[in-house]
């Protein structure tokens, strides 16, 4: 599929939208860092923080699967030391 030019363009400037957006949370001085007068800058890195205790991804938590094993477990383990009911 041949695009032009103004396909590119879009993109550029809608990465480059979405990226001020992200900005504008974080404050007026760390947009002014990132930005430095050339907004022409963002849609060529991550602006995004990676640390631990900003992201959370899918594989963080466990899955659900496990989650119902461990709880039968958990159950099982229970009800076994309760001992028989009357």
């Amino acid at each position: 599929m041949n695009r032009d030019r103004a396909y590119y363009r879009y993109q550029r400037n809608r990465h480059i939208l979405r990226k001020i957006g992200i900005l504008r949370r974080w404050g007026s001085d760390v947009m002014e860092g990132w930005l430095r007068g050339c907004p022409g800058r963002l849609p060529k890195g991550k602006i995004h923080c990676s640390c631990p205790l900003c992201r959370v991804k899918s594989y963080d938590e466990r899955r659900m699967d496990d989650k119902r094993k461990l709880l039968s477990g958990k159950q099982q383990t229970d009800d076994y030391f309760r001992g028989p009911k009357e």
